[in-house]
């Protein structure tokens, strides 16, 4: 058995979407979409607004619309999955105290910390993302927070878990500069230290040339490229993945 072949057969596949259409009536939503995500992978999905990617993600979590009509197969261990939506409230229950959500997640993790332990830990995670006053906010109900401060909570209680794979669907976009660059270097750090795989979806090409092992291109509900960073970056097959990325250098030239 040759290297390449061993290598191959060593990798764990993580996610695997086989022909996944949607329909709304006779209308496409998703169209023939098929991605593989293996273990260790950062892919990153980007596209524009309205090109299905945050449908895709709900689909794979399997958060499905009663009216919609799907096909295709998704193969996915969503016990070790976990997920946060660009509609950040509705990660959390909106009539309990974040006290006590994060105790029911440190007691469906099995956490062997103590209560003082759990505390500290979110107190701590608390600060780096820039929430100071992570003990006024202890018993806080999520409907109180600002929307950057409910992001970067919900981003806190999907990270409690320890997730084997992370599905992130546009969490920055509620912070501002220095708190996304918090946000994103603690993910980076925790999705080395933890070997996790993450499924990121976001507009920012900064962001995805930064930390993405992997890129998927949206349009019109199709993935119109996919492949490894360096190639879809530099060497675009698709014309309009070749405009988004002549796009993102021009702007790269007044950052």
């Amino acid at each position: 058995m040759s290297n390449v072949e061993q290598k191959n057969n060593s990798v764990k596949r993580i996610l695997n979407v086989q022909d996944v259409s949607i329909f709304d009536g006779d209308h496409p939503l998703i169209q023939s979409i098929s991605l593989s995500v293996n273990q260790g992978d950062f892919h990153c999905i980007i596209g524009e607004s309205g090109s299905g990617k945050s449908l895709l993600t709900r689909t794979i979590l399997n958060m499905k619309h009663l009216k919609l009509h799907y096909l295709g197969n998704i193969d996915i261990d969503l016990n070790k999955t976990d997920a946060v939506f660009q509609d950040v409230y509705s990660n959390m229950f909106q009539n309990i105290t974040l006290a006590k959500q994060f105790k029911y997640l440190f007691e469906a993790s099995q956490s062997k910390l103590s209560v003082e332990e759990q505390y500290e830990e979110i107190l701590k995670m608390m600060k780096v993302f820039g929430l100071e006053n992570g003990e006024a906010l202890w018993n806080c109900y999520p409907f109180e927070l600002s929307g950057g401060m409910a992001q970067r909570v919900a981003f806190i209680m999907a990270l409690i878990r320890r997730p084997k794979c992370l599905i992130l669907d546009e969490p920055t976009t509620a912070l501002d500069k220095e708190n996304c660059h918090n946000l994103m270097q603690y993910l980076g750090d925790m999705y080395r230290q933890n070997e996790m795989t993450v499924i990121f979806v976001t507009h920012d090409i900064n962001l995805v040339k930064a930390y993405a092992t992997h890129i998927s291109i949206m349009k019109d509900g199709q993935i119109i490229e996919s492949g490894d960073k360096e190639t879809v970056l530099n060497h675009p097959k698709h014309e309009y993945a070749r405009k988004l990325m002549s796009i993102a250098r021009r702007r790269e030239k007044y950052a």
